[in-house]
């Protein structure tokens, strides 16, 4: 589902609002769907930048089912220019917002990227966790993933299951402490 600026019909209610989300040109993100999954994105982390082409897969799968992508960069000192270029050259599909003063990972729970946030439209958080085993603990990566959680919890929730859905432990960068001026 796409997503709406604000002020449009059909955005995701108050709680989404309440955050003043902007995405990274500064324009106000509202999205329009059923449910918002939020990817936590580290521009400097390569499980991060290695889950690009998951992620973009599973938005263009899951969009027309009543799914809103958003990439949350969560980096506070990382300047604008240098997250919009990130975004440009890794082909990032979806919207992303600049949270850099981690109203979303508050608001989430999360504690690392590329963590995922799978929210109902009216706020209630379903899911937290990784998006698939693909790197394991120790940093090792596998060829492909055995377990797919967030696929699971995407399928289940468009097939009519409410969650939330248990979330699992994965493996990245942690999201760096906001920085005060």
């Amino acid at each position: 589902m796409p997503l709406s600026r604000a002020g449009d019909a059909g955005g995701a209610s108050g709680w989404w609002r309440d955050l003043q989300v902007r995405d990274i040109h500064g324009a106000p993100l509202n999205p329009a769907a059923r449910w918002i999954v939020v990817v936590f994105l580290g521009q400097e982390c390569p499980v991060s930048n290695a889950s690009v082409p998951v992620l973009n897969a599973l938005s263009t799968e899951f969009s027309l089912r009543g799914f809103a992508f958003v990439g949350a960069y969560v980096d506070p000192t990382a300047d604008l220019e240098a997250l919009r270029a990130h975004a440009r050259d890794y082909a990032i599909g979806f919207p992303t917002a600049d949270d850099r003063g981690h109203r979303l990972a508050r608001a989430a729970g999360a504690s690392y990227t590329p963590e995922v946030a799978v929210f109902s439209a009216d706020g209630a958080r379903l899911y937290l966790g990784r998006i698939d085993d693909r790197v394991g603990e120790s940093g090792a990566a596998r060829p492909a993933a055995t377990h797919q959680e967030l696929r699971d919890v995407l399928v289940a929730l468009a097939a009519g299951a409410t969650g939330p859905f248990r979330g699992v432990a994965g493996y990245g960068c942690a999201i760096p402490e906001e920085v005060r001026p």
